[in-house]
């Protein structure tokens, strides 16, 4: 049994069920605690496996505070590193393409292996790279998501005044490097706004959507108008004064994991049969 620390005081140890980096994705699944699983059942609510995406030259660890917060709070949780990042083969090695569709072919094998493709649908959680994988999947298996929370995320085009996205897009889509291909594809990654309109009227009724952006983002510009028209108020945040980068490595303390909202339903919901 492995255990997860972190410096904040209110997480001591999570426990770890399964690590696996030979041949797939370099993952890890952390474990639920009994007693607060049973609590939340007790007051009526259902905690959600939850999956959490990172984005790009990044690597699980920037989620890996909120991961055991929610350890903590009863709900499982399947971290990892996506091909070319952290501890992760390449994607050569695992057999995919490099490419989002590449990487959502990666999660989805990831998923089958440790037995969450099928049964109740998921919470999944995204920031940069990892929110527009996470509408991809969210896209391609919508039977399988019950709650999508999006931290400043690609896959809407950018307006033609971001000059310093623009140029820097293709700054580093010419470099000789196996991300170089990843990022021609940016910003939308093969997503359209048709596609992220219908992942939202589906999760509207339960406030299934949640939205995190940052107003000084110059690498995914925030949409504020886009997705206000799409979440309710109490699910949509902008932090004015911050950048991208400050918001996808400050995760934990956006305090999303005490926000039951976003990783659990009502136990009266009917289950997937999938």
């Amino acid at each position: 049994e492995r255990r997860c620390h972190s410096e904040r005081s209110q997480i001591t140890s999570v426990s770890v069920v399964d690590v696996v980096s030979s041949g797939r994705l370099w993952h890890a699944v952390l474990r639920a605690d009994p007693t607060a699983a049973a609590a939340a059942v007790a007051r009526g609510a259902e905690p959600l496996r939850v999956v959490l995406l990172h984005g790009i030259l990044q690597s699980c660890s920037c989620w890996l505070e909120v991961a055991c917060a929610l350890s903590l709070r009863g709900h499982e949780v399947l971290l990892l590193d996506w091909p070319h990042h952290g501890r992760s083969p390449t994607a050569a090695q695992i057999g995919v393409a490099m490419s989002a569709d590449g990487f959502l072919l990666s999660l989805e094998r990831l998923l089958a292996a440790v037995g969450w493709a099928h049964g109740p649908p998921l919470a999944l959680a995204g920031c940069s790279l990892g929110g527009v994988l996470a509408l991809k999947y969210a896209c391609a298996h919508p039977a399988r998501v019950a709650r999508l929370t999006l931290v400043a995320p690609a896959g809407l085009s950018e307006p033609a005044w971001n000059l310093p996205f623009h140029v820097l897009s293709r700054l580093v889509g010419s470099l000789p490097h196996k991300l170089a291909e990843l990022c021609r594809q940016t910003p939308t990654y093969g997503v359209n706004e048709e596609e992220v309109v219908a992942v939202a009227e589906r999760l509207r009724p339960e406030g299934g959507l949640r939205v995190v952006v940052a107003g000084c983002d110059l690498v995914h510009t925030p949409h504020e108008a886009f997705w206000t028209s799409l979440v309710p108020p109490s699910n949509f945040s902008l932090h004015r004064l911050t950048s991208h980068w400050w918001l996808c490595s400050h995760l934990f303390g956006l305090r999303l994991h005490e926000e039951p909202g976003c990783w659990e339903r009502s136990a009266a919901q009917p289950r997937s049969r999938l």
